[in-house]
């Protein structure tokens, strides 16, 4: 991101303003900062869901405004605080198939390699006995690992990950942030917003966020709730 401005629709403010990162590949960073700082919009202007109205954006060497389909196949996100509730009519293995459904046309048979995927990230997620389950009625922390596994599945080698850890109990939240900081050793490239003082001692670099605005500080965080007031 280089100098990127953007605002929702109807806003009277840029939600965030002038704002550059850069991530190498395989660097796990942080995004941390105040409620309504602009952290997750940042993830959205990455994503292309969000336009932007000044600067540029770049994944993978291609500028995000002018790619579509095969820039996408390439990332990942995983939003902030999304469940499902008990009526959600899809199982554990169909969500995790979702991942692969840009790789194929409306309405196609999915090959049985492509199961196999399925099959392989929800293994590694440690989802296997889960496979045949209604995903609604998975556990908080279940339901997580799913969308985690449903990123695997898709092959994303840029994991965009909004408060993952969030509304999880203390183990559910343990057990998730060891998987996701597992994605190192494959190689990922992952930008995270995290609130947990304890993780972002683990990250690669941090990003403070506030007011639309980021500035790198350094990593590892000791104290979030510090860092916070200093830069009002």
């Amino acid at each position: 991101m280089r100098e990127v401005t953007a605002a929702y629709a109807g806003a009277d403010r840029p939600a965030i303003r002038d704002v550059t990162l850069t991530l190498a590949e395989g660097e796990f960073a942080a995004l941390v900062g105040p409620n309504g700082a602009g952290k997750t919009t940042i993830l959205e202007v990455i994503l292309g869901l969000l336009p932007y109205q000044g600067g540029t954006v770049r994944v993978f060497g291609e500028e995000v405004s002018r790619t579509g389909r095969r820039l996408r196949l390439r990332m990942a996100y995983l939003p902030q605080a999304l469940f499902f509730p008990p009526d959600t009519p899809f199982l554990a293995r169909d969500v995790v198939l979702m991942g692969r459904f840009g790789r194929h046309r409306p309405w196609e048979r999915f090959p049985r390699r492509e199961v196999d995927i399925a099959l392989s990230a929800l293994e590694e997620m440690g989802l296997t006995h889960k496979v045949g389950w209604p995903v609604g009625h998975l556990s908080g922390g279940e339901q997580r690992r799913l969308l985690l596994a449903r990123a695997l599945a898709k092959g994303a080698q840029l994991l965009l990950l909004d408060e993952p850890l969030s509304s999880l109990d203390p183990e559910a939240r343990v057990d998730l942030a060891r998987r996701i900081f597992s994605l190192r050793v494959r190689g990922k490239t992952v930008l995270a917003v995290f609130h947990e003082e304890d993780l972002l001692g683990a990250v690669d670099r941090a990003f403070l966020v506030r007011g639309g605005r980021v500035s790198e500080v350094a990593a590892p965080v000791r104290d979030l709730t510090k860092l916070i007031a200093e830069s009002a």
